[in-house]
C-alpha cells in the first residue's frame, strides 16, 4: 500500500497497514447476484417479438445497471476508502470516499488494545480491534481487520518503542 505514504508525517515511518476484510463486500456482493438473476429472467419472461416487451426487458436491464452501481460500487468504494494505518507515533484510521473523516490516536496515549473474534470471524482470519486511549476522545474501534491479534502484537511493538525511547531521552532521574 505505497499510497498509505502520503499519510505519514516526516519524522514517521509505516509500521502496519490494511484495509477491513474483503468479507465486508460480501452481502452486497450477494444482493448484486441476485439482482442480475432476477433481470435476467426477467427479460426471459418477457416477449421478445413485441415492443413493449423489448422495452420493457431494456428498463430491466437499465433498472439493474443503476441499482448495480448504487448496491456494489458505493460500497466498494466505501471499502476501498477505509484504511488503518500504525506509525511510529500514531494509529489513524480513515473512511470515506466522497465525505472523508480521520481518526488518529498518538502511540503514547494509547492504554490498552483488545480485540474481538466470533467463530464465524475466525473462521476467515478478521476480527474487532478496539484501542483505549488516554485522551478526551476514548476509543477507536477498527472493524473487520485481517488478523485482529497480529495488528495488537505490532501495536503493543510500537507503543513500547515509543515508550522506550521516552524513557530513554529522559534521562535516569526523569529530565530532558
Amino acid at each position: 500500500m505505497s499510497s498509505v505514504d502520503r499519510y505519514l508525517a516526516e519524522d514517521e515511518s509505516l509500521v502496519h497497514a490494511t484495509r477491513q476484510h474483503w468479507t465486508e463486500l460480501v452481502g452486497e456482493f450477494v444482493i448484486l447476484c441476485l439482482l442480475w438473476i432476477v433481470a435476467g429472467a426477467l427479460v426471459w419472461v418477457l416477449p421478445s417479438g413485441d415492443d413493449w416487451g423489448r422495452i420493457a426487458g431494456y428498463a430491466a436491464l437499465g433498472v439493474a445497471a443503476v441499482l448495480s452501481l448504487w448496491l456494489w460500487l458505493i460500497p466498494l468504494l466505501r471499502w476501498r476508502g477505509t484504511i488503518y494505518i500504525v506509525t511510529t507515533k500514531r494509529i489513524y484510521k480513515r473512511s470515506g470516499f466522497l465525505t472523508k473523516t480521520g481518526h488518529s490516536i498518538p502511540l503514547v496515549r494509547v492504554n490498552d488494545v483488545s480485540f474481538r473474534v466470533t467463530l464465524w470471524e475466525r473462521i476467515w482470519r478478521y476480527g474487532t480491534l478496539d484501542i483505549q486511549s488516554a485522551s478526551e476522545q476514548g476509543m477507536l474501534r477498527l472493524k473487520r481487520v485481517p488478523d485482529p491479534e497480529g495488528l495488537k502484537s505490532k501495536i503493543y511493538q510500537a507503543v513500547d518503542a515509543v515508550q522506550g525511547h521516552d524513557q530513554r531521552s529522559q534521562g535516569p532521574s526523569g529530565d530532558r
